[in-house]
C-alpha cells in the first residue's frame, strides 16, 4: 500500500520564509559586531572567560576614575599654587619696601600698601576653582576667610583692637619698646595663634589626601590656616592697624623690626608651602603616566578577548545579505507556484 505526504502552495511559501528571520536575527548580530567591533553576545562567545574579561574592564574603570579625580586635584594645586605665588610675591615686595626706608620713614610710609596687601591676601586665600575654595582644606564649599578690614568688622580686628586699647594704660606717646613686644606677642599667641584664627577662618586645618593610584596618596590641598600665612597677616596689621606713626622712635622701631621678622618667616614657609605642592603635582603627573600605560595594557587584553576580527564581520554580513536575497528571490518563485504545477 502507497502513501502520499501532505503538500500544499502554503507549505513551499513558508519553508524559505522561516529561513529568512533566522538569517535576519544573525545579520543583526552581524551588523552590531561590525559596529562596535565587538562580538555581539560576550557570554556565549567566552563562555567561562566572561568573569575574567569583566574583571579587566572593572580595573580599567578604577584607572580611568583615578585619573579623572587627579584632574580635579591638579587642577586645585595649580590653582593654589598661583595664589601662592601671589602671595610670596607681595610679602617680598613689602620686606623690600621695609629694608629700603629708614627706621623713621618706615611708619608713615607702609600703612597704605600694607593694608592693600592685607585685603589682597584675604581675597587670595578666598580663591576658588571648580566650585571648591582650594585653601579651605577638606571644607572646600564656602570662602575660608573673613577678610579683616570687611564690614562689620572681622573677630581678628575687633581682637587685635581690643588688645591694643589694653597694652599701652598710659598712651601711645609714653609707650615703650618692651610694651609694644609684649603687645605683639600677645597677638602672636592670640587672635593670630592656630586656635585664635579660627575666629576669622572657617578652614579645616585637615587638608586633602587623594588616592592618586592604586597604591598611593598625597596631599593635594592647602589651608588658610597654615602658620606663614597668619605669620604674613599679622606683619600686614602691624603695619596698617596700629597707628604705629603715633608711638615714638624706638617702639616703631621694635614694631617694624618685628614686621621684618614676620615677612621674612612668612617668605620662607610660603616657599616650603609651594614645594610640598609641587611634589603632589609631580607624583600625579607620574601617577597618570603609569596609569595610562596599564589602561592601554589592559585595554589590549580586553580587545583580544571581546573583539572581532572586522574583515572577517564584514565578510559575514556579506554573506548573509546575499543569502537573504536569494531566500527573498526563492519565495517569489514559489509564490508563482500553485498545486497544479507541483503535481504536473
Amino acid at each position: 500500500m502507497m502513501t502520499t505526504g501532505f503538500i500544499s502552495s502554503l507549505n513551499l511559501w513558508n519553508a524559505p520564509r522561516a529561513g529568512v528571520s533566522r538569517l535576519q536575527n544573525e545579520l543583526a548580530d552581524a551588523l552590531r559586531e561590525t559596529n562596535t567591533q565587538r562580538h555581539a553576545d560576550i557570554g556565549a562567545t567566552l563562555g567561562g572567560g566572561v568573569a575574567e574579561a569583566f574583571s579587566l574592564r572593572r580595573q580599567n574603570a578604577v584607572l580611568a576614575a583615578l585619573t579623572e579625580s587627579n584632574g580635579t586635584a591638579s587642577l586645585r594645586l595649580e590653582t593654589s599654587q598661583a595664589a601662592l605665588k601671589a602671595i610670596q610675591t607681595d610679602a617680598d615686595a613689602m620686606l623690600e619696601e621695609l629694608l629700603a626706608l629708614s627706621v623713621d620713614k618706615r611708619a608713615a610710609a607702609i600703612v597704605t600698601p600694607a593694608a592693600t596687601r592685607l585685603a589682597t591676601l584675604a581675597a587670595s586665600l578666598n580663591t576658588s576653582a571648580a566650585g571648591q575654595f582650594v585653601f579651605g582644606g577638606i571644607d572646600t564649599e564656602a570662602p575660608p576667610l573673613v577678610p579683616y578690614g570687611g564690614s562689620p568688622a572681622s573677630a581678628t580686628r575687633t581682637a587685635v583692637q581690643t588688645a591694643l586699647a589694653a597694652a599701652f594704660p598710659s598712651g601711645k606717646i609714653n609707650a615703650t619698646a618692651a610694651e609694644m613686644t609684649a603687645f605683639l606677642d600677645a597677638l602672636q599667641a592670640g587672635p593670630f595663634s592656630a586656635t585664635g584664627w579660627s575666629q576669622s577662618s572657617g578652614a579645616s586645618d585637615q587638608t586633602f589626601e587623594s588616592r592618586i593610584s592604586l597604591s598611593e596618596t598625597a596631599t593635594t590641598s592647602a589651608s588658610a590656616n597654615a602658620a606663614p600665612l597668619r605669620d604674613l597677616a599679622l606683619a600686614y596689621v602691624i603695619g596698617s592697624d596700629i597707628d604705629l606713626s603715633d608711638f615714638p622712635a624706638e617702639v616703631q622701631a621694635a614694631a617694624s623690626a618685628r614686621m621684618i621678622d614676620l615677612l621674612g618667616r612668612a617668605s620662607r614657609g610660603l616657599v616650603q608651602m609651594q614645594a610640598d605642592l609641587g611634589i603632589s603635582q609631580s607624583r600625579i603627573t607620574e601617577a597618570n603616566l603609569r596609569m595610562d600605560k596599564q589602561s592601554k595594557i589592559l585595554t589590549n587584553q580586553i580587545f583580544s578577548r571581546e573583539n572581532v576580527d572586522p574583515v572577517e564581520a564584514k565578510s559575514r554580513v556579506d554573506a548573509l545579505n546575499t543569502q537573504i536575497q536569494m531566500s527573498y528571490g526563492l519565495t517569489a518563485q514559489m509564490r508563482n507556484l500553485n498545486l497544479i504545477n507541483y503535481l504536473s
